[in-house]
């Protein structure tokens, strides 16, 4: 097993997880999705319109993105942020730090909906910096599933034409 582990590509940030793109069980995967409070994919992500908003709907996502797409986004939720929920931190010229979901921009201003779920108008002659926030999911979410549980989940998400 040691000698497996180290054969791994060091250059492959999924090397670790790539046993879990196929074979998993997709009623046991829906169960971790809806139920394990550990990983709280319900709370942010909607499913046949139950769940939350804070991340994106993911009916459909198994007809939209394939299974390398979709264990990235658990194992590494910062690589690629889909498109309507990009973050930003935006430092205004009065000192204060404005960050949240991007929901709109143009020539004259940012939308930014804040974390208590507020959408605040900055017009950009009072942004001094501005940059790329995190996802709002949480970095460490592999870490509260097994292999197992991760391949049913990716599983569950592939199954959702």
């Amino acid at each position: 097993m040691k000698r497996h582990e180290d054969d791994r590509p060091k250059d492959d940030p999924l090397a670790e997880y790539r046993e879990a793109l196929a074979g998993g069980d997709a009623e046991a995967g829906r169960r971790v999705f809806f139920t394990k409070t550990e990983a709280s994919c319900l709370r942010c992500h909607k499913v046949k319109g139950e769940g939350g908003d804070v991340g994106p709907d993911l009916a459909g996502i198994g007809s939209k993105q394939k299974r390398d797409y979709l264990l990235e986004s658990i194992v590494d939720p910062n690589k690629q942020i889909a498109q309507g929920y990009e973050s930003v931190v935006l430092s205004l010229t009065n000192g204060t730090v404005v960050s949240g979901v991007l929901k709109g921009e143009d020539a004259k201003e940012v939308k930014v909906m804040t974390a208590d779920g507020a959408v605040v108008t900055i017009p950009k002659g009072k942004i001094e910096e501005r940059t790329r926030g995190k996802s709002a999911m949480p970095d460490d979410v592999v870490k509260h599933l097994t292999k197992r549980e991760l391949r049913d989940v990716v599983e569950f998400l592939a199954s959702l034409k």
